[in-house]
């Protein structure tokens, strides 16, 4: 019981890292394009960055590329939710916020995930009790009126249609990673990177391929590490200590850190319902985030284990 306790707690702790690390997308994506780089490349040059910073780690640890080459068994698996996390968020994501105000993009992203969460519960058959649907309530609630608040005419049709279909696609990763219980190790997030790097390679190369100026690479390095590696590292440590759905609860809370990241750097805005409603998000997580008393142990596999 006492282990089941700290997982959560460790869970929880990861789910909010990765929120915080994912808060920084926007900002670092609009530097970037205000230096002149396409989202196409954006998308394409942050995903390789971490794959690179994760090659290099790999390749320094004893007998880390036989733990690749064995990772790569049964990958399709991972192909799978690398095309849900990987190039559905990050291009649909990146298209986003060259139409739509960053904070929205943030909200929109995170309410596109509401169906997988659905799933998570209806097929993984994940426990929902009186509080935690109390929080999620919270959560839809002040997401709701977040957009409401904030107003949906701040962004092109576009923009919205972009945003909705990164959420599904980033909240449908996050479903199916717990579904067919893929392990958190390093290997196996390469080829997550790895696989998506590919699949983000042809639009790429369809917008002709621009080569980032130097005046792009400190936004590109910092996408690179920061949301990139970071972030979705920390989503699928979190995803081996919680369920899906809470992950997603607690990552919802994205939003609150994108919107200060966009006015602190931007001076975009929200208006004062605004806060209230990302407050109310914030809240929803965190009742979220603590363990219940009877919470069900969880049975954890060493993190860096091979496949």
């Amino acid at each position: 019981m006492k282990n089941a306790y700290w997982s959560s707690i460790l869970g929880a702790g990861f789910a909010l890292l990765a929120a915080l690390s994912n808060g920084t997308v926007g900002v670092l994506s609009r530097s970037a394009f205000n230096e002149g780089l396409d989202p196409t490349a954006v998308a394409f040059w942050r995903c390789g960055i971490a794959l690179s910073l994760l090659s290099i780690v790999i390749l320094l640890r004893s007998g880390g590329l036989a733990r690749l080459r064995a990772a790569f068994t049964g990958s399709w698996k991972i192909a799978v939710c690398s095309t849900l996390g990987i190039f559905t968020l990050y291009h649909f994501e990146t298209q986003a916020f060259a139409y739509t105000p960053i904070p929205l993009v943030a909200i929109l992203v995170f309410t596109g995930g509401l169906g997988a969460i659905a799933l998570d519960i209806l097929i993984l058959k994940e426990r929902v009790t009186t509080r935690k649907a109390f929080a999620m309530t919270m959560v839809f609630l002040g997401g709701y009126f977040l957009i409401a608040g904030d107003g949906m005419m701040a962004a092109s049709i576009i923009g919205i249609c972009l945003a909705l279909i990164a959420g599904l696609g980033y909240a449908s990763f996050i479903f199916a990673w717990k579904f067919f219980k893929l392990r958190s190790t390093l290997e196996t997030f390469w080829w997550f990177l790895a696989y998506g790097f590919a699949m983000l390679a042809v639009p790429y190369a369809w917008s002709g391929a621009p080569i980032p100026s130097v005046n792009t690479v400190p936004a590109l390095l910092a996408l690179g590490i920061i949301p990139s590696f970071c972030g979705f590292y920390c989503t699928i440590l979190a995803l081996q200590h919680v369920e899906a759905y809470k992950t997603q609860v607690i990552e919802s809370s994205e939003p609150f850190f994108s919107a200060l990241f966009a006015a602190v750097f931007f001076g975009e805005w929200l208006t004062g319902p605004g806060m209230l409603a990302a407050l109310a998000i914030i809240v929803g997580a965190l009742i979220t985030s603590v363990p219940e008393r009877g919470a069900i142990s969880i049975q954890i596999r060493p993190i860096g284990e091979g496949e």
